[in-house]
């Protein structure tokens, strides 16, 4: 209790004892209050057991607080599930004669009552280090430093775990977490989506729907690999509805082709991850690159149907569309010709020439790289933290995230370096904005203004012209890079900066509902 209390100042969060929660529980139930001793005395111990289990339930329902508990709870398994889950567990040690001394310093303890008091402890320290220390996150001895000096310890130790946690390098997100699995040419593809809300309505044929908008085979643009794409749902969608379980899906590869990279399965292609992914891991996929594989994407792409479903329904839209491809910019904007031609640009115009610029480059052997335009509409603000999850510093992670994308502008961007700041702050008047130089985005929070992002897709590094590279034994080599590969990853790509844009704007609106009550009234119906 009083290393909790002092970590509980150090990280300024709530704390909780279990025992203050017991003898509320037990207030509340019987209108007689009693302390824990009491009541384990009157009752027994089947009773207060009982008791224990009740608010190792209710623990499930407090977020980022500081649980405080002795070891007897966490002996039940179903205890054990409940105050582990979505937390960590800090399992602390020290001698026996401390701990007896510790235990015994309000008098011994009901349950140790009688000459053998001494011996049932120890036995008892010895079953609790059995069973709950392998469930433990990190484990300190307290037996020599003061409790200031061990809340510093703690709190070290949390940077360092919660670091190693922020480095999963296939889970996206806080609350609403995705985690992608498979590869280019394995058995499947697939995401688990978990964080979502039961009772939530989905609709399978708009899920599919955008798989079908990400897919390879669509148009003469792309790779002419065949893959349907059709998404089985595994678990946490039950009559159409979310479950509150975790939602997993999959595709299966049907159409995939491993023979065109036996002949440089020695050899990196150059501004792939095929050399980065060596040296990194010591081994690598060849096979299509592996998890490089822009089809890793098809994963995200089903994760983020649901949340653009769920955000839809709280009046948010998301647009994205090419407005570059070859150094061809678009001039106009119609949203209704998006969908209808093959490079996703809502010029009709541009989009003809962006087309027979990819095709050029195509048969030439080689491809070309273009720019997305991205705006978030219906957005209110108030959304994302400062000082490091800022809006536009989540928005930019999930979009950095795709292997083909290697810049991203917000609001007027770069341009803004070379205005006056009379020009480019967005004043105020009429309870509006009068302008969005900023694009929506303001000390990292959402204005409630579009959120506008401008994002640069590099040319798709697969290709069958002649290049220069190295071989794993770092040996000078030529290499063509044959297969099928798309020869602009722009309009395939959209979908996909969609659909992450859509997972970062629910994960961050679930943070705030959980920072705001009040906001979360306002803006959730």
């Amino acid at each position: 209790s009083t290393l909790g209390k002092a970590l509980s100042e150090r990280l300024s969060l709530p704390a909780v004892e279990t025992d203050r929660l017991i003898e509320e529980q037990y207030a509340q139930q019987t209108g007689s209050p009693k302390t824990c001793r009491q009541i384990y005395i009157e009752h027994g111990e089947s009773y207060f057991r009982e008791l224990e289990n009740q608010i190792a339930l209710r623990t499930r329902q407090l977020d980022w607080q500081l649980v405080i508990t002795g070891g007897s709870i966490l002996l039940n398994p179903a205890n054990r599930l409940a105050l582990r889950d979505n937390a960590l567990i800090i399992y602390l040690t020290t001698s026996d004669e401390t701990a007896w001394q510790r235990a015994t310093r309000d008098g011994i303890p009901p349950w140790l009552d009688g000459p053998d008091g001494r011996e049932k402890f120890q036995a008892e320290l010895a079953y609790r280090n059995e069973v709950i220390r392998p469930y433990a996150d990190l484990v300190l001895d307290t037996t020599a430093d003061d409790p200031e000096r061990l809340a510093r310890k703690v709190q070290d130790l949390l940077s360092t775990e919660l670091a190693v946690r922020g480095r999963d390098a296939n889970t996206y997100g806080d609350i609403i977490r995705v985690t992608t699995f498979g590869e280019s040419h394995g058995p499947a593809i697939g995401a688990v989506l978990d964080g979502v809300k039961p009772g939530i309505p989905i609709d399978r044929d708009e899920l599919q729907r955008q798989m079908n908008r990400r897919r390879p085979g669509q148009s003469e643009v792309t790779t002419p690999r065949s893959e349907k794409d059709h998404v089985e749902i595994l678990s946490g969608i039950f009559e159409g509805k979310t479950t509150g379980a975790p939602i997993a899906m999959v595709i299966y590869n049907r159409d995939q082709d491993s023979t065109k990279y036996e002949g440089i399965k020695n050899l990196f292609r150059p501004g792939h991850a095929d050399f980065t992914y060596y040296a990194k891991y010591g081994i690598r996929d060849h096979r299509g690159g592996g998890r490089s594989s822009g089809r890793e994407t098809a994963g995200r792409v089903m994760c983020g149907a649901v949340a653009r479903m769920i955000l839809s329904n709280l009046g948010v839209k998301i647009i994205a569309h090419a407005v570059e491809i070859a150094g061809i910019p678009a001039h106009t904007f119609d949203p209704a010709v998006i969908e209808q031609n093959p490079v996703r640009c809502a010029d009709p115009v541009a989009a003809k020439k962006m087309v027979k610029a990819i095709l050029a480059a195509k048969d030439d052997s080689d491809s070309v790289g273009g720019i997305i335009r991205l705006e978030i509409a219906g957005l209110p603000p108030g959304l994302g933290d400062p000082v490091f999850e800022k809006l536009d510093a989540r928005l930019t992670r999930a979009v950095m995230t795709l292997g083909a994308v290697k810049a991203v502008e917000i609001g007027d961007g770069f341009a803004l370096t070379r205005l006056r700041g009379s020009q480019a702050n967005d004043q105020m008047g009429d309870g509006a904005f009068l302008t969005n130089h900023a694009g929506g985005i303001s000390g990292g929070i959402s204005t409630g203004q579009p959120v506008i992002l401008r994002i640069g897709v590099k040319p798709t590094a697969s290709i069958a012209k002649p290049q220069r590279t190295m071989d794993t034994d770092m040996r000078n080599s030529d290499i063509e890079t044959h297969g099928r590969h798309d020869p602009c990853i722009v309009p395939r790509v959209i979908p996909v900066i969609e659909s992450m844009t859509a997972l970062a704007l629910l994960d961050a609106w679930q943070v705030q509902s959980r920072i705001n009550p009040q906001w979360a009234q306002k803006y959730n119906p």
